[in-house]
């Protein structure tokens, strides 16, 4: 322990303990990253981190202190194992870097730490030589100006990344722009071309240094990534997180045996701090017991690492026991993070979770079990003597799943974008009312800006927003718009893609309604097994909201506020004069792009996307799901 305690201090060589870092983040996974770089390769014992949040209003601000601590929380324990301390402040201000330049004098900070080449650069013109000043992108320094901290020469300037993804975008991200001009382009990609492809040794610590891509904007480029990861220059190497180096240390009583899992262990630490009722922890035992020890014959679901099995528990309550088998550090991660969304939640049409259990790598989450299973079983299953669902029952599960959306974007205390949309993921009770479910692709939406920008996207194919696919824009609109398909599916009760249509005819449901409803002939839409009677104001209500809802264009696509008051047949309110300015702002999908089509949308998404064969409880689905993993 000792040995590796000498090489942290080869790390970062000797300073004056103390120091004060002034961390500027956004409320994102980049902002986790910097704060673990922090962590990692900078702050000593005795000091102390200052993570600032910048929002452009008040009121913003105030919403965004109780979750900037609920965002800390989870680096707390690391921070605190090192004996750093971490504080968190937000801050309202039109610039980030004043922000920052302000603030840095009022701690007298050793040092100014963020994630943009543009604003470390401004903040160094303006702040004085005794406070450092480094942006650090995807653990890799693109910006330093040190006269404090001596780092080591491989952690010294490495390159910048593209100034049109990781700059420009990201600046736009935060919702604020520098005082300077942004770093040229010619300049960055040379700094890239320059610095290449390199990996070395440091400590015993492994670290990568990767060439930055530099890809093509064009249509399409999140997913056609895959194709340039097959070039060996291109792959990046995994730099070593500041909870992998923890788990990698060695034990400090290597004779005592059975000694639990350190990265079970982190988890349950981390888990404990959301869920503090003592009910919330279930005992394997009991869960083993209620599933008839994970019997087959009690198998509802699953895919991928997870499983899904009906249980009954000891006070006769019927629950969803979802387990997902996994070791890697990565899974654990996402399941801290699904469970801290979810936990925070509480409405009526919103599935709750009921607790948890951690046994060894198994991640158990425990649910209600829902007797009529999910939409998608109820509208595409083919067992026999399936319920056909009423309208007024479609149109009741249509209203419910719009509030629970209107609830996670504007009404919960920490906005919420769900990601993962769609008719399996809408589970039905006893009365057919509806509870959104499956958190596992869900992200805190921003706060301090309308949209994210991401590399890799997440979702299943048929409901993935046009801007997202294409262009890796994140906002609470892309939900918006699988809901739109969601209520096709209602409407019409086809499947968002069908794999059974005749050659000629549109495979799409979103390509097939269109054409329908521009020739006027909304009823033509209309599945066919609603023989009854329906109400007529509620279906046109439902076509149009669909019809709103599958707008190409994010920015004149309408929230899910306005959505659920045009399904209620409520007087539909002018938007705010912010919220439109706000979206003038955010015009970054197709209206930038003359040239996009619904049709290149779809022909896009169709590259090199299996679908999903994985049965779901009594039917197949036909939706293709994407993850992260296939564009690493």
């Amino acid at each position: 322990m000792s040995a590796m305690r000498g090489t942290d201090a080869d790390n970062v060589h000797q300073k004056q303990r103390n120091s004060v870092f002034l961390v500027g983040i956004r409320m994102d996974e980049s902002g986790r990253e910097l704060l673990d770089w922090v962590l990692e390769n900078v702050a000593q014992a005795g000091d102390r981190v200052v993570a600032v949040h910048v929002c452009s209003s008040s009121y913003r601000a105030l919403k965004s202190k109780a979750s900037l601590e609920q965002y800390l929380e989870v680096h707390r324990g690391l921070f605190s194992t090192k004996q750093v301390e971490l504080k968190g402040e937000v801050f309202t201000g039109s610039s980030v870097q004043r922000v920052l330049e302000k603030e840095a004098k009022s701690f007298k900070a050793t040092a100014v730490i963020g994630d943009q080449v543009s604003t470390a650069k401004c903040c160094a013109k303006k702040l004085p030589l005794t406070t450092d000043v480094l942006a650090v992108h995807r653990g890799n320094i693109v910006f330093s100006r040190c006269n404090n901290l001596q780092l080591p020469p491989v952690l010294k300037m490495i390159s910048s990344p593209s100034s049109e993804l990781s700059g420009k975008s990201s600046d736009k991200e935060s919702g604020f722009e520098s005082d300077e001009s942004r770093d040229k382009p010619g300049e960055v990609k040379g700094e890239i071309l320059k610095m290449g492809h390199e990996r070395r040794i440091i400590s015993d610590r492994s670290v990568s240094l990767s060439s930055v891509e530099v890809l093509d904007q064009r249509p399409g480029w999140p997913l056609l990534r895959r194709a340039a990861s097959d070039i060996p220059q291109a792959r990046h190497g995994r730099k070593l997180s500041v909870v992998h180096w923890v788990m990698s240390l060695p034990e400090r009583f290597p004779q005592q045996q059975n000694s639990p899992n350190p990265e079970t262990s982190l988890v349950e630490n981390q888990l404990k701090g959301m869920l503090r009722d003592s009910s919330q922890w279930f005992c394997y035992d009991v869960l083993k017991t209620a599933t008839s020890d994970f019997s087959s014959e009690n198998l509802i679901g699953k895919g991928g690492c997870n499983k899904v099995y009906k249980g009954v528990l000891r006070d006769g309550r019927a629950v969803a026991v979802k387990i997902s088998k996994s070791s890697s550090k990565e899974a654990m991660k996402n399941f801290v993070h699904e469970v801290g969304i979810i936990s925070s939640l509480d409405h009526q049409h919103i599935a709750p979770l009921l607790g948890v259990c951690i046994q060894e790598n198994d991640l158990i989450s425990v649910y209600n079990f829902s007797s009529k299973g999910n939409l998608e079983e109820n509208l595409h299953g083919k067992q026999k003597g399936r319920h056909v669902l009423s309208w007024e029952e479609r149109f009741r599960i249509a209203t419910g799943l719009a509030e629970a959306l209107d609830y996670l974007h504007n009404r919960c205390s920490k906005p919420v974008i769900h990601r993962d949309v769609k008719s399996s993921n809408v589970l039905l009770s006893d009365e057919f009312e509806p509870q959104l479910s499956d958190f596992g692709f869900s992200i805190w939406a921003p706060t301090s800006s309308r949209f994210l920008i991401q590399g890799d996207v997440l979702g299943t194919f048929g409901y993935l927003a046009p801007e997202y696919f294409m262009y890796g824009k994140v906002s609470d609109k892309v939900d918006v718009y699988a809901f739109g398909v969601v209520l096709l599916e209602l409407i019409s009760g086809r499947t968002p893609i069908s794999s059974q249509t005749p050659t000629g005819q549109e495979k799409s449901l979103v390509m097939w309604a269109k054409p329908v409803i521009d020739k006027g002939d909304a009823k033509g839409l209309l599945d066919r097994d609603l023989s009854e009677k329906f109400d007529e104001n509620q279906f046109q209500r439902m076509v149009l909201a669909a019809t709103l809802c599958l707008s190409r264009s994010a920015t004149v696509r309408p929230n899910i506020r306005e959505i659920l008051r045009l399904l209620r047949g409520e007087q539909e309110k002018e938007r705010e004069k912010e919220d439109s300015e706000e979206d003038q702002e955010d015009c970054f999908d197709d209206e930038v792009y003359p040239n996009s089509s619904a049709e290149l949308h779809l022909s896009l998404a169709m590259l090199d996307v299996e679908d999903n064969s994985v049965p779901s409880s009594s039917s197949s689905s036909s939706s293709g799901e994407i993850r992260s993993s296939s564009f690493d």
